[in-house]
């Protein structure tokens, strides 16, 4: 399968561009700065590497033809409501008519757990989102464009909400997770200072390598539309965290808990869907000592 693939030379992206091509696909990869990656193009399978704008829309025609599949994971970033419309939403749409006017049959979307905004005890991907900001209004904006394209029988619709994705870099040169914590996490440990957390904070968190899984997996789901949550099946909270980066460096540090009135009980994501659909179910404990090794080496 061919595939035009958008935020190729960003955390998730890279990723994905490499788990793609490992499973056989011609993998077109699209970046706004591709030359920041230059491995990517050395990547047996990657068949090109192109700077690609959501803004600019005149290359896409040539981008996506002859391509099976159009894999979208890069972001539009705005300041306020009309900005970050105008930047993911209204930009996705625009990408999913060109793919369309392309004979593309499948798209898969990211979008992200922020499309939930407030959360239940237990959430699943069918349940009514209640986004709280405007990144998580957009995703979930273009998720019900992205529905309503599969119902027009345009082409075959797929959304991966992405939880907290972690990960070292895919590539020399590319870059692990955008958030901070793992390094500042590790970084108080390894000088012997405090740790200061939140009180019962923490996540599902997914390896990167395991959320290219999933994109992967849904090339050949049969389906007009799916959301599935990237996420792992394991709870974890940053506390964890802490007590796997003092095992790691062989020292203890106090750790601070800041209380901001969140529940001992955590808010979590259904992930059956994946595990029903494709058979994939991920734990995280394995993934995370290796990681904050790994960023333990970092700082």
């Amino acid at each position: 399968m061919r595939i035009l693939l958008t935020g190729a030379t960003g955390f998730i992206g890279s990723h994905v561009a490499v788990r793609l091509a490992e499973g056989g696909h011609e993998v077109v990869a699209t970046g706004r700065k591709p030359a920041l990656l230059p491995g990517l193009a050395s990547v047996p399978g990657i068949v090109a590497c192109e700077r690609l704008e959501l803004g600019e829309r005149q290359d896409w025609p040539r981008l996506l033809a002859g391509c099976d599949a159009l894999v979208h994971v890069a972001l539009g970033w705005g300041d306020g409501g009309l900005a970050m419309l105008a930047a993911d939403t209204t930009a996705s749409i625009a990408l999913f008519d060109a793919a369309c006017a392309a004979g593309v049959t499948k798209v898969i979307y990211t979008s992200s757990t922020a499309a939930n905004g407030e959360l239940d005890a237990l959430n699943d991907e069918h349940r009514q989102n209640r986004p709280t900001d405007f990144y998580g209004a957009t995703k979930a904006a273009t998720e019900i464009y992205l529905r309503a394209y599969a119902a027009r029988k345009a082409f075959q619709a797929h959304v991966v909400r992405p939880g907290y994705i972690f990960g070292e870099p895919a590539l020399a040169g590319g870059r692990a997770q955008p958030d901070q914590r793992f390094f500042e996490i590790c970084r108080a440990v390894r000088h012997g200072k405090p740790v200061r957390l939140i009180k019962h904070d923490g996540t599902q968190f997914l390896h990167a390598q395991d959320i290219a899984g999933l994109y992967l997996a849904l090339l050949e789901h049969d389906a007009e539309f799916s959301i599935h949550y990237g996420l792992s099946r394991d709870w974890t909270s940053w506390a964890d965290v802490a007590h796997m980066a003092m095992e790691v460096a062989g020292r203890q540090v106090p750790i601070e808990l800041e209380d901001r009135g969140y529940g001992a009980e955590p808010c979590l994501f259904d992930v059956t869907a994946m595990q029903q659909d494709f058979g994939l179910s991920f734990p995280n404990a394995e993934r995370l000592r290796a990681h904050v090794a790994w960023v333990m080496g970092q700082v």
